[in-house]
């Protein structure tokens, strides 16, 4: 992830932004709470949340709210920190916000990988959390940055989450390593060809999206709801598509002419491969359905696609390539330039730049084939009321 990753992610906000009405109607539902506490899975730098946490704050009305930030170890905390610290300000008695951990606490359960304070472990986040409300005078919010994959372990002690959400999150596979995607960028998209690939990534990404399934379940309270932004397909099999699939369609085809002209190797280009997965409806349905409607208690109650309109249009072509360029580097940068590093580290950086201003000089020649270059389903699941009853509540 760019270390200011926000600035040019506005795709991915605008896909979060679909949860709001939905998390705020749920949050609702928790209006009698002495504490609500709200998980952000997924949050990169926390930019594109920061709307959302006002928003909650403001219908909480001084009744303490607990919003927490939760991504990588390897995220970048720090720029989430300040970003948080510049946009909410702490009052100085701890009344009004307060972000945890601060730039330089340290102690058991908080983590520092070079990126930043945050909370390693779920039990030491709820812990910090419930310190943190129970501050006199309390703070009427609390912003909490927890380093916790999210295919691993719930974000905070079982049964401790009233509100889960994401956005434009859950379609990475993290259990993807050695598997190939040969000829396309994205796997399964139409480039991707090879059936037995296929097949591996499509078995990858059902038993990742089970388990992320299974641990937002143990993390939710009874009657708590996840609320989900994913980049989907409306298809399945070889005409699977889904997000960014015209600017994915472009890479291929200038790794595979850079290919073919010497310029880079077979295994550059075999390490361009982003672990992501775009699910159809009916791969998100499965497992619940599979569960008697249910995944560990939870319930699917709606799940349905959306398409947005690119948030970088611009009339001007260049300017809406630049823009749209800048957002793909967001996500991709990093992952390029370790590919392209098997070239030679010293000529990584200017294969990065040459690989980014050929594409940009194609969207530029055709910008109405990016207009709509984003499908996501949103979906939402409620914990059912009859699981885990005695709950535990580390903020009360």
């Amino acid at each position: 992830m760019a270390d200011d990753y926000g600035r040019y992610a506005l795709s991915q906000r605008a896909a979060f932004e679909a949860t709001h009405p939905y998390v705020l109607a749920a949050a609702r539902l928790f209006a009698d709470e002495r504490v609500l506490r709200v998980v952000d899975l997924g949050a990169a730098d926390g930019v594109n949340s920061h709307g959302l946490i006002h928003d909650l704050a403001e219908q909480r009305a001084g009744r303490p709210l607990i919003y927490a930030l939760v991504d990588l170890p390897t995220n970048a905390w720090r720029v989430a920190g300040e970003h948080l610290r510049h946009a909410f300000g702490e009052a100085a008695d701890g009344s009004g916000v307060l972000v945890i951990p601060g730039p330089g606490d340290a102690g058991p359960g908080v983590a520092d990988v070079g990126t930043g304070a945050h909370y390693a472990s779920p039990e030491a986040h709820g812990e910090a959390c419930r310190r943190a409300v129970e501050h006199s005078p309390h703070p009427a919010t609390v912003i909490s940055l927890a380093g916790i994959p999210l295919q691993r372990a719930p974000c905070l002690p079982p049964g401790s989450v009233d509100v889960a959400v994401t956005g434009t999150t859950m379609h990475w596979v993290a259990d993807s390593a050695g598997l190939a995607s040969t000829g396309s960028v994205f796997p399964g998209y139409p480039d991707h060809r090879d059936e037995a690939e296929r097949r591996a990534w499509l078995v990858a990404a059902a038993r990742e999206w089970q388990r992320l399934l299974e641990i937002r379940a143990m993390e939710l309270a009874p009657g708590g709801r996840f609320i989900a932004a994913l980049p989907a397909s409306p298809t399945s099999g070889p005409g699977r598509t889904g997000l960014y699939v015209e600017i994915i369609g472009d890479m291929n085809r200038v790794l595979a002419d850079w290919r073919r002209a010497g310029r880079i190797g077979a295994a550059t280009v075999a390490a361009v491969v982003v672990p992501v997965w775009m699910r159809t409806l009916d791969e998100i349905r499965d497992p619940f359905e599979a569960g008697g409607g249910r995944v560990a208690g939870l319930e699917l109650e709606s799940a349905e696609l959306f398409r947005l309109d690119n948030p970088y249009w611009h009339e001007d072509p260049a300017v809406f390539a630049r823009g749209y360029m800048r957002s793909v580097l967001a996500w991709g940068g990093p992952l390029l330039h370790r590919a392209f590093a098997r070239e030679g580290e010293d000529r990584a950086r200017g294969l990065v730049a040459d690989f980014i201003r050929t594409l940009e000089e194609r969207v530029a020649d055709a910008p109405d084939r990016y207009r709509w270059d984003y499908i996501e389903a949103l979906i939402v699941c409620r914990k059912a009321d009859g699981t885990e009853r005695n709950r535990t509540r580390p903020s009360d």
